[in-house]
């Protein structure tokens, strides 16, 4: 029982991996034409935007945050920005402006930052619920980005601003080779700066993290502007991919956003967690989308698929919790005695 208690923490804390590794085996059993070049290159393809998305999540979930505006934000720069760079009137459907792309970046990375300090300010200045603040942001932008272009789809975009989620490098989709860049930016910065270490600290215990002399509101409202600009360069990334500028682009991906960071060892009560770990969770359900798009399966179900594994998030990062108390108890107990 006392070998089981010493490994369970390190199964628990690299389960992700574990399950990502069970689920390669069985997908390229029932799924024969998973492991070609061309499927894995789609579900790393397909992972990036995602990715991009569950860092901003990571971080606001380590100070103990949700962002759930976080998928409106990037619907509504990836709109914005494709219809400033294109042509008024039918099929283009944009502004008529044909700003250049080097206009347009600057301007949707400005407006990510600025929806993420008002998300920060109502948290920390006016004391407001995160969860209710966020969601309420989600409601309000997703009908401003309908009032943009009154739900037509935007067509003929400018390549430039496409290049980003659309172009390749030695056969290899930008896109994955950014993702990958900034999962490898976020570890080091949560792992080894001030800044990251502040951020868990706050997560931790925002109390204690006080009394240490940290600011947490400022770190607080920091995170939420690193969100909002994470959003809209995930935002500039999907509108590439897509080719075209649709209302409800992003619309629902916060669960899937939620559900990958979690999985992946990022703790809902804040604190805990690695971005590698999140990274795992992105690609489990990235391979887990791939193969039951390869079966045929239904799109009901790959939606039912996706509430189960929200729900065995919860699970695993509940537990984890509960096996925590019991080690932290039992230590106090052992001491004491």
């Amino acid at each position: 029982m006392k070998r089981l208690d010493r490994y369970l923490p390190f199964f628990l804390d690299n389960l992700i991996w574990f399950l990502l590794i069970l689920a390669l085996a069985i997908a390229s059993l029932i799924a024969p034409r998973f492991l070609t070049q061309r499927n894995i290159l789609n579900i790393l393809e397909h992972a990036s935007v995602l990715g991009i998305m569950v860092i901003g999540q990571s971080f606001c979930l380590l100070t103990g945050n949700f962002d759930l505006s976080a998928e409106s934000i990037l619907g509504l720069t990836a709109l914005l920005g494709a219809w400033l760079v294109t042509s008024a009137g039918a099929p283009s459907n944009g502004s008529g402006l044909l700003l250049s792309p080097y206009v347009v970046v600057p301007i949707i990375f400005l407006l990510g930052i600025l929806l993420g300090w008002l998300n920060g300010i109502l948290v920390t200045r006016l004391k407001m619920n995160n969860f209710i603040v966020t969601l309420a942001m989600l409601i309000i932008l997703r009908g401003i980005v309908m009032v943009i272009n009154e739900g037509k789809t935007i067509s003929k975009i400018n390549p430039g601003l496409l290049a980003l989620g659309h172009e390749k490098f030695a056969g290899i989709p930008i896109s994955i080779l950014v993702m990958l860049g900034c999962f490898g930016v976020a570890y080091f910065i949560t792992r080894y700066t001030q800044f990251g270490r502040d951020m868990v600290a706050t997560g931790g215990n925002v109390e204690a993290a006080q009394a240490s002399g940290i600011d947490t509101n400022k770190h607080i409202l920091r995170v939420y502007m690193l969100s909002g600009l994470i959003a809209a360069f995930a935002g500039w990334m999907f509108i590439g991919r897509l080719g075209s500028g649709v209302a409800n682009m992003g619309q629902g991906m916060i669960f899937e956003i939620q559900a990958a960071a979690v999985i992946g060892g990022i703790s809902l009560f804040g604190g805990r967690g690695n971005l590698l770990g999140a990274l795992g969770g992105v690609l489990l359900l990235s391979v887990i989308d791939s193969t039951l798009a390869l079966m045929r399966v239904s799109t009901f179900w790959i939606d039912a698929v996706r509430g189960i594994i929200i729900l065995l998030a919860m699970l695993i990062d509940a537990q984890k919790v509960n096996f925590r108390k019991v080690e932290t108890t039992s230590a106090v107990t052992t001491r004491v005695a």
